[in-house]
């Protein structure tokens, strides 16, 4: 099913079989994704069997072999892929089967093909028409704890804005930037990895395919900074070979990690250290530019051992 590696192979399990054409409509405008669609679980089952795909979409309480049951199974088989699970139940009460998620993503019925298109597009970004001069896709990932600030270092970077209100990430956000390095018009996927220790499941999926890894504490708060080596031992377990930035954000902020501090452990790691405040703007984009360089020059060193 891997014959051509440019398409993401989808796998839709539903038993009303127009909201199965309704989804394979509002997705089929991707050419970038190839859809396959069952109807109950015992076939779901059987092409989960015979086929790896890279994500499925799966109702909760579709006949013969539930949701829950088929995304666990798909999971044994690969860790890689992603699920989402849909029900016009609560979620919570699928939250709560496990000490773990169900599920990377969930879809609450009745929702909104937008809703759906959304998280598609979270999980596969692709270069689209509107973007025809960007040459390459870049994908960094903002590892560290909850509450680091790592979303709005985000949006301070995108959009020059800072909102001190902004809501945690749910398991795993994403978000789109083009620049140019060295002259080449590029576009900068940013992934936030949930901190929550309940998403750790899922990080391991969206950590493929990533030329640059930023670990984010927050300099007013020792514990963040201390779980940092957590942060550390999962990025190079799934990244061995890829570049980590650290930073240091919430510098407006009293401070209860200094910069030598922060810096022994830089070093230690021998990594870069960078500092920021979302709040003021100031260091930010350095220290995307930075994650953006070195991901380029990964990607680059990629290409020439090829």
């Amino acid at each position: 099913m891997k014959e051509n590696s440019a398409q993401r192979h989808i796998l839709i399990v539903d038993n009303d079989t127009r909201i199965v054409a309704e989804m394979v409509r509002a997705l089929s405008l991707r050419d970038h994704l190839q859809i396959h669609t069952c109807t109950n679980g015992a076939d779901a089952l059987q092409a989960l069997q015979q086929n790896t795909f890279d994500l499925i979409i799966a109702d909760w309480h579709v006949p013969q072999v539930d949701g829950i049951t088929l995304i666990r199974h798909a999971q044994e088989r690969s860790a890689e892929t992603v699920t989402v699970l849909m029900s016009h139940y609560s979620i919570a009460e699928a939250q709560s089967l496990s000490a773990t998620p169900v599920a990377h993503h969930y879809l609450t019925k009745p929702f909104a093909m937008d809703d759906l298109i959304s998280v598609i597009d979270s999980i596969f970004p692709a270069i689209t028409n509107h973007s025809p001069k960007v040459a390459h896709v870049l994908k960094v990932v903002l590892g560290g704890d909850a509450n680091v600030g790592k979303t709005s270092l985000i949006q301070r970077y995108c959009t020059g804005l800072f909102d001190p209100t902004r809501a945690m990430t749910i398991g795993v956000d994403f978000h789109l930037y083009d620049l140019e390095i060295e002259q080449e018009p590029l576009r900068l996927v940013v992934w936030d990895l949930g901190g929550q220790e309940r998403f750790s499941f899922a990080r391991q999926a969206f950590y493929r395919g990533t030329q640059a890894v930023g670990l984010v504490f927050d300099a007013s708060n020792r514990t963040s900074f201390y779980n940092l080596m957590r942060w550390w031992r999962e990025t190079r377990e799934y990244l061995p070979g890829v570049p980590v930035l650290m930073l240091a954000n919430k510098i407006d902020l009293p401070r209860q990690i200094s910069t030598e501090e922060a810096q022994q452990i830089a070093q230690a790691w021998n990594i870069q250290l960078f500092e920021s405040s979302c709040a003021t703007g100031d260091g930010v984009n350095e220290f995307f530019h930075a994650l953006a360089q070195s991901a380029w020059e990964h990607l680059h060193a990629l290409t020439a051992t090829k």
